[in-house]
């Protein structure tokens, strides 16, 4: 059987039954509790947006933040509360996109997080406006920390092929089709078993520089961006690193 998502909320609804396997969810807790000790070492209120299955969020919780989940996906939603459960954390999860978030969240928040490569589903326009909304949900002094694939060494390599992994007995097969200004990220997935029994799902990537997201948070009014290829904070590098981190404040003297 074969389906293909047509939006970023079906796609996602889709994948949520394997997600956590195919993210290799415990493993990644364990770093993320460890790396947000650091990034947030302060206990405050925190936004995770695009919070997926909630591996970011649970970590955050288990280090004593007050978090808030948001994720477009419902049935994504519906699993960053039964993690909460299992790992016996209070999460406030809804369902929301960037430009779907209350104004009541305005100026609460000492952190907001969106990790998992979610700001990659945004086009330029929308990606613009998502920091400028996150920039308003921020206290003076809160910080942003943003993650991205790096589509430079992405679109410079062009290799179709992301990802092969088997988990549970399902066969899990991440690709790309390029396009001139857009990515189709595909996941094709079918029991070991019964390779026929196969569904393929899709969703657009729009491949943001490093340039592009600087130019963003500056223009939003964020200061001290730091760009990072890892949780650890080493340095970015555009033609070696796999991924792009970047955190930024908002200014003290600004509401």
């Amino acid at each position: 059987m074969s389906k293909r998502a047509n939006s970023t909320e079906d796609f996602y609804n889709h994948v949520s039954d394997f997600y956590e396997s195919m993210i290799d969810f415990e493993n990644n807790l364990l770093l993320r509790t460890h790396a947000y000790k650091g990034i947030f070492p302060v206990v405050g209120s925190i936004a995770d947006i695009g919070c997926g299955v909630g591996v970011d969020s649970i970590a955050l919780a288990l280090n004593g933040h007050k978090v808030k989940s948001l994720d477009i996906s419902p049935k994504m939603i519906e699993a960053v509360k039964a993690n909460a459960i299992k790992y016996n954390v209070k999460i406030d999860a809804k369902v929301s996109s960037f430009d779907s978030i209350p104004k009541e969240y305005d100026n609460k928040f000492n952190g907001v997080v969106s990790v998992g490569n979610t700001i990659a589903h945004l086009t330029s326009k929308e990606l613009s406006s998502a920091i400028k909304r996150i920039y308003k949900l921020l206290q003076p002094g809160g910080k942003i920390f943003l993650h991205s694939l790096n589509y430079d060494l992405i679109v410079r390599e062009s290799k179709r092929i992301n990802n092969i992994t088997n988990r549970g007995g399902k066969i899990i097969i991440c690709f790309y089709d390029f396009g001139k200004d857009e990515i189709d990220f595909n996941i094709l997935s079918f029991p070991i078993e019964a390779p026929k029994e196969f569904s393929i799902v899709k969703t657009k990537h729009y491949p943001h520089s490093k340039n592009e997201i600087e130019i963003f948070l500056a223009n939003a009014g964020f200061s001290k961006i730091k760009f990072m290829q890892n949780f650890e904070g080493e340095k970015f590098n555009a033609k070696t690193s796999k991924d792009l981190f970047v955190s930024a404040e908002k200014s003290n003297n600004n509401s």
